[in-house]
């Protein structure tokens, strides 16, 4: 197996990776990258952001996922050399120097096992103290040399770190609702449960399932969707999702339901699709494919799992128009808390649904009816204050709100229904 054979067998698993590398003066650095791969080239294209100080020379790229619960993590180590690429920055991969997929438990208990055949053991204590000038160097160099003092800034509490949250908190903090509604013809103090379930019912129309069909539901959340399509239509249901607590309680109510003979949710990544070819008649995304940092890869496993003539129906965002300038830094602070990986316009969309093998066959820009949903999720999450600030962080938690507010400017970025079909 030659090295990008075994890298491609476990990306799949992953989104964004780490990039590690040397600044000038020889510390180490890393960031979260996007990583292109350009096989004709050997290489994979980064991104590092404006000011960071980096140079050529050995690199590592790190992909990393676990579940909520952290009982099962999937692991992909890299190593390899930072090189200039037009301009840019690109990754050329060397080594893969581990990969680890499974239980937490059995790789602890396999780490002992390592560590005892060697007289080796956990050390009781680490010296933090010794990152210490490393970490400052770090903030100096990322605020072009102000001095932000010795304490711990940008560490845990109110600091720079992504916010992971309580999908569990957050969840009921909305309502159990974490996609957006249909408010057309609604009034503005509806419940949003109710916005939510028109928006679902709106795809399941458009689906138009029916018995005796199979439909793959792509990003399958807890499973209120998907169960909600299989109730409507008759046919079998089949979600996806990575987070394997969400999978958990998504087989949990369907059997709630009495519905676990024809709905069933398990492990998968949209772009390595744990399914034969021509699986599905009908293929749903809800509001998921612009969390997918390679859209096009995405569209060519739905187009592979698709059976000939099968149906794709979407929700999606997109670039309804230019964003202004002014508007950029919104934009910016919208991908980073919505994770929004994958962002284009309409004619871009359509041009990777064709790429993939998926003809279009209607769009309908929904924007309007969608945008109430933003100063809804504002307000509940203002509402349960004192629920999320033990677990997001008082900083995060305002920075998530008021972004939420902010969003209401961005107007160029619409919200879609898409269709599509596989040739027969």
């Amino acid at each position: 197996m030659n090295l990008w054979d075994e890298i491609d067998g476990h990306l799949h698993l992953f989104a964004r990776p780490v990039l590690s590398f040397r600044d000038p003066d020889g510390f180490p650095f890393s960031v979260r990258t996007y990583a292109r791969q350009d096989r004709a080239r050997d290489l994979f294209h980064v991104q590092i952001p404006e000011g960071v100080p980096a140079v050529a020379g050995p690199a590592w790229l790190l992909w990393h996922t676990h579940d909520d619960n952290f009982d099962v993590q999937h692991t992909l180590a890299v190593t390899g050399d930072l090189v200039g690429e037009d301009g840019g920055w690109a990754f050329r991969p060397a080594r893969v120097i581990s990969r680890m997929h499974g239980d937490v438990a059995q790789v602890e208990r396999a780490a002992a096992r390592y560590l005892a055949d060697r007289g080796l053991s956990v050390p009781d204590t680490f010296p933090w103290p010794a990152l210490e000038p490393i970490a400052r160097k770090v903030r100096r160099d990322l605020t072009g040399g102000e001095r932000t003092g010795d304490g711990d800034e940008g560490v845990g509490e109110g600091g720079d770190e992504d916010w992971a949250g309580s999908y569990t908190e957050v969840s009921r903090a909305l309502e159990s609702t974490l996609h957006h509604g249909y408010w057309k013809d609604l009034p503005p103090n509806a419940p949003i449960t109710e916005a939510a379930d028109r928006m679902t019912d709106l795809l399941i129309g458009r689906i138009d399932a029916r018995p005796g069909e199979r439909v793959l539901d792509l990003g399958c959340g807890i499973g209120a969707p998907g169960i909600r399509l299989a109730k409507a239509s008759g046919a079998t249901v089949v979600g996806v999702s990575i987070t394997e607590s969400e999978i958990e309680l998504a087989n949990a109510a369907a059997a709630a339901e009495d519905l676990a003979d024809r709905v069933s949710f398990r492990y998968g990544n949209v772009m390595a699709l744990p399914f034969p070819d021509d699986s599905f008649d009908a293929v749903c995304s809800m509001e998921f494919l612009y969390q997918i940092p390679d859209r096009p890869l995405a569209l060519r496993e739905i187009s592979r799992v698709l059976k000939p003539g099968g149906r794709f129906e979407g929700s999606d965002f997109y670039l309804r128009a230019p964003v202004p300038h002014e508007k950029e830094p919104i934009l910016a602070d919208l991908r980073r808390i919505a994770m929004v990986e994958t962002l284009t316009d309409l004619d871009a969309y359509l041009a990777e649904l064709r790429a993939a093998g998926i003809e279009p066959a209607g769009t309908e820009d929904i924007s309007p009816h969608v945008w109430p949903t933003r100063a809804r999720y504002a307000r509940l999450l203002r509402a349960s204050r004192d629920a999320l600030a033990p677990v997001m962080g008082e900083k995060e938690l305002d920075e998530v709100i008021a972004v939420t507010e902010q969003a209401d400017d961005l107007q160029e970025m619409g919200f879609l229904l898409i269709s599509g079909r596989k040739p027969r």
